[in-house]
């Protein structure tokens, strides 16, 4: 007889498994963003992103295009990190200064940077005004991230900084969209896929919060309240340690 399935552990395996996918996906997305640069530097106009540009490349777009290819992957390593349950708990002090340096990156490099290349999208307006929205709507969720954990509201604080991940993550959902379209043969599809690609996932993230509340309402309840002591108990832990370690 085969034994019943545990709802539970099939539900953590699927968890498991979605962790280990987006961690495969968000370090391919950054090789091949690696793996680009020599076509960047210098600036190579036969290359796809560039193809076209040379006539104001040199008029202030190459400063915001190379800190935001600069910043942009360093942002969705450190997202992978600092949204990591087990590595906060274990190393609170190391997840507050990683998430400074994060929150800093995306409100004053990846964000502007984002915002002043949207004024020269190559499809467009319509892609323009995605790519806008997109980089506003990034610093938004960031800075009421950074709030809130100043303000030790830390549920809040993760609910926040997971939108502006997601948004981050656009970058990767766009390219997979492009992909798709390349393969089935559809073009003009640019412009619609810059919405799509931070509509649909900060939807899903929101759907997915909404059904883990009716799911586990009292969970979540507790869960908001503890987590202010568990950041402060961990805190404490690590100072301990690195006091033990210097006497």
């Amino acid at each position: 007889m085969t034994e019943p399935i545990n709802p539970s552990a099939l539900r953590r395996r699927l968890l498991l498994t979605l962790r280990v996918l987006i961690v495969l996906v968000v370090g391919k997305t950054i090789a091949a963003t690696l793996a680009n640069w020599p076509s960047y530097f210098p600036p190579d106009f036969r290359s796809d992103f560039l193809l076209g540009r040379e006539g104001y490349f040199f008029n202030g777009y190459h400063a915001a295009f190379y800190a935001h290819i600069i910043a942009g992957p360093l942002t969705l390593g450190l997202g992978l990190v600092l949204l990591s349950e087990g590595i906060r708990q274990r190393w609170p002090l190391w997840h507050r200064q990683l998430g400074k340096l994060q929150g800093l990156l995306v409100l004053f490099v990846v964000a502007p940077s984002g915002l002043w290349m949207a004024f020269y999208a190559a499809t467009g307006p319509v892609a323009g005004a995605g790519l806008a929205l997109l980089a506003v709507m990034t610093a938004v969720a960031t800075a009421l991230g950074w709030r809130s954990a100043v303000q030790r509201k830390f549920a809040k604080h993760r609910r926040w900084m997971q939108r502006s991940y997601v948004l981050l993550c656009s970058a990767i959902v766009i390219r997979m969209i492009g992909g798709a379209a390349q393969v089935a043969g559809v073009e003009g599809t640019y412009p619609y896929a810059v919405w799509i690609s931070w509509l649909a996932p900060l939807a899903a993230l929101e759907l997915w919060r909404i059904s883990l509340l009716r799911i586990y309402p009292r969970r979540q309840s507790s869960a908001s309240r503890a987590a202010p002591r568990d950041q402060h108990r961990g805190e404490l832990r690590t100072r301990g340690r690195l006091q033990t370690s210097l006497d």
